[in-house]
C-alpha cells in the first residue's frame, strides 16, 4: 500500500544501515538510503537496536555471553507473532519534536478496515517493519531539514578550524 497522501512528501527507504559509528564518539546510529540517492540518519539509537537490526540482516542468532533483548525474543518468536506483521502496514518518520529534536516515527497498521497508527520511537518502528518486511518512508521535510542543518555545523566548524593556527 502506497503511504498516506498528505502535503508531506515521503521518500522511501531502500536500505537500512544499523552501526556504531567508527570514528570517536563512537555513536550508534540508523542510516536510511532513500529512493532519492540521499541518506537519513538517526543518532543516538538504542545500541540493542543497531545489534537487533544487524542480526535480522545476517539472520543469525545472538551471541551467547550476552544477555538477551526483547528485540531478540520478537526476532526468534518471528512465527508466532506473524499476526502482529500481517497487520503493520509501513512505518513513516514524519515529526520531529523541536524542543528536544526527537523524531517520531508512525506505524500504520491495518485491523480488517479498521486503520490504527501509534506513535513511536523510530528505531523502534524501524525494527518492526525490518521484522515483517515492510516499507519505510521519510518526509522529505525532514531529510531537508537534516541536510540544512548539517550543511550549516560544518560550514561553522570549517571556519572554526581556519582560525586555528598550527
Amino acid at each position: 500500500m502506497p503511504p498516506p497522501r498528505s502535503s508531506d512528501v515521503l521518500l522511501e527507504a531502500r536500505s537500512v544501515t544499523a552501526m556504531v559509528m567508527p570514528n570517536p564518539p563512537h555513536i550508534p546510529v540508523i542510516v536510511l538510503e532513500l529512493e532519492d540517492g540521499r541518506e537519513f540518519t538517526l543518532y543516538n539509537v538504542p545500541f540493542e537496536i543497531v545489534q537487533a537490526l544487524n542480526r535480522l540482516e545476517e539472520n543469525s542468532a545472538p551471541m551467547q555471553e550476552r544477555r538477551e533483548t526483547v528485540f531478540d525474543v520478537l526476532a526468534d518468536l518471528r512465527s508466532l507473532i506473524e499476526e502482529l506483521g500481517r497487520h503493520l502496514e509501513q512505518v513513516v518518520i514524519d515529526e520531529i519534536d523541536y524542543s528536544t529534536f526527537l523524531y517520531t516515527a508512525k506505524a500504520s497498521f491495518n485491523l480488517g478496515g479498521l486503520y490504527m497508527i501509534r506513535r513511536m520511537v523510530p528505531s523502534h518502528a524501524i525494527f518492526l517493519a525490518r521484522l515483517f518486511k515492510k516499507p519505510i518512508y521519510v518526509s522529505k521535510r525532514l531529510v531537508d531539514e537534516q541536510e540544512m542543518y548539517e550543511r550549516s555545523s560544518s560550514e561553522e566548524g570549517g571556519e572554526e578550524d581556519e582560525d586555528v593556527e598550527p
